[in-house]
């Protein structure tokens, strides 16, 4: 596995994640479903928890031996595009649901999202980048979370949506939604044991040399503090700290290597500003950067 390969990291707080969803669908179904707001900052993991527990819910509810040539999607789940309305919201879904886009599909597409879903046995369905509805206007973003209800509640089926810290505001502004959410927030790493355990796991995932080493305390409070304790940056530092060590023609990653990727990767050192803009909580150790 190289580097920059995707591999599930199995800690503690990704697999509480994935169970909390991976028993949602195992509920029976509720008149009124919940939703499950994960959020966090780009990087933390929030994609391949989405990603795992499709694959662990297609391992608990597999096709029926008699299911036929129709599509059977236990799991359905998407990215939001930016910009997004309540039609292109419901247009994506019915892509994903493997229904041809036709200009008389505008008017039911709604509709015909909430019976692919009875039809295919959908149990969940997630969302991706839902923060990016921040970008709509206050009716097209009211029309939004309508869709969301809608969805939900002729759907009959729990729905989790991910996004940055500001979709659980979002979500705050529509009672009933709200009613219905519950929070998993993924926060940033803290310095110290925590740390330590991540930089271990991807060590080993990404198959780096004698890769304790680099959970010894110096560097990993140096990786730490230029990935801000966000999981996404210590993988990039140790991928790029991998690149550094070949140029000099070494496979074992040094410290060195990882101060000399630190200074290719400014964003680790002093943070994504636009994510502090968009009120999500600072890391410790964020307030070194200059």
């Amino acid at each position: 596995m190289s580097g920059n390969s995707s591999f599930w990291i199995d800690f503690d707080e990704a697999r509480r994640a994935v169970t909390t969803l991976v028993e949602l669908a195992h509920d029976e179904p509720d008149e009124r479903p919940p939703c499950v707001l994960l959020v966090g900052q780009s990087g933390m993991g929030k994609t391949s928890i989405l990603r795992e527990t499709q694959r662990r819910i297609a391992l608990d509810f597999p096709e029926p031996a008699d299911w036929g040539e129709a599509r059977y999607e236990p799991m359905l789940r998407t990215v939001i595009p930016s910009g997004s309305t309540a039609l292109k919201i419901n247009l994506t879904l019915l892509w994903k649901q493997g229904w041809p886009i036709t200009g008389k599909t505008h008017r039911i597409a709604d509709l015909k999202v909430v019976e692919l879903l009875r039809r295919q046995r959908t149990r969940l369905v997630g969302i991706d980048n839902v923060h990016a509805i921040l970008t709509a206007g206050g009716r097209a973003r009211r029309d939004t979370l309508d869709a969301f209800r809608f969805l939900m509640s002729e759907g009959n089926v729990p729905m989790v949506v991910a996004g940055l810290d500001v979709a659980a505001d979002i979500f705050a502004e529509d009672v009933e939604l709200a009613y219905r959410s519950i929070i998993v927030r993924l926060n940033p790493w803290p310095p110290g044991e925590a740390s330590q355990r991540l930089i271990r796991v991807l060590g080993h995932g990404m198959q780096l040399i004698e890769p304790d080493r680099l959970a010894e305390p110096e560097i990993a409070e140096f990786l730490w503090r230029h990935s801000l304790g966000v999981t996404g940056n210590f993988k990039r530092l140790l991928h790029w700290g991998q690149k550094v060590a070949r140029r000099h023609d070494r496979e074992r990653v040094e410290f060195a290597d990882i101060r000399e990727a630190a200074a290719l990767l400014p964003v680790t050192r002093c943070g994504d500003r636009a994510r502090a803009r968009a009120g999500t909580a600072r890391v410790p150790g964020a307030a070194a950067c200059r």
